[in-house]
């Protein structure tokens, strides 16, 4: 399958279920057992090459699907898994789960934002940072953190397409360049 006709075939099964789930009012539930597949997917390497295998049949595919995820995902989540079972569309699950985030989140006015720090943040600064990234977009932030200890202290927030550059390493190298310009 080309590159161009995965991400159609992506956008318009994330779109579908997108649609479902605003008609039964379940956007963030929805998008909760969504990712809740995806990631069980994404960890456990044997579910993924059961579902990707060609030649098992789809029944004992759905069967996988629905002996692991029946009591833990909404009917419509597991009905939406036999279709891209039966369509042969399990290898682009994961996109068309981007997608539906995507549209889940824009419809919720939601964004999310990834911050990177040098160490973890504790709750309270958590908690702090998220209700002012919250006022400064004027969006409810699902946040996201990773560590990388190359920002010597400080953080970097992402949200969309935005970058925040709060780390002493960009301070650091801000300093170094007006005092090279000064030199």
């Amino acid at each position: 399958m080309n590159m161009d006709k995965t991400v159609i075939l992506a956008k318009k099964y994330g779109r579908a279920i997108y649609e479902i789930a605003v008609e039964q009012h379940s956007l963030e539930q929805t998008e909760a057992d969504l990712r809740l597949i995806a990631d069980a997917i994404g960890e456990n390497e044997s579910l993924k090459r059961l579902l990707l295998h060609p030649l098992l049949s789809k029944e004992i595919k759905k069967d996988t699907i629905k002996n692991i995820f029946a009591d833990k995902v909404q009917p419509i989540v597991l009905q939406f898994c036999y279709v891209v079972i039966d369509k042969d569309r399990a290898s682009i699950l994961e996109s068309m789960i981007e997608i539906y985030t995507l549209l889940a989140r824009e419809g919720l006015g939601v964004e999310e934002a990834l911050v990177t720090s040098a160490s973890p943040l504790s709750e309270q600064q958590a908690a702090a940072l998220q209700a002012k990234l919250s006022e400064i977009v004027g969006k409810k932030i699902i946040m996201r953190q990773e560590v990388d200890s190359a920002l010597l202290g400080g953080f970097t927030v992402k949200v969309g397409d935005r970058l925040i550059d709060g780390s002493v390493a960009r301070q650091l190298s801000t300093l170094k360049a007006k005092m090279m310009q000064r030199g």
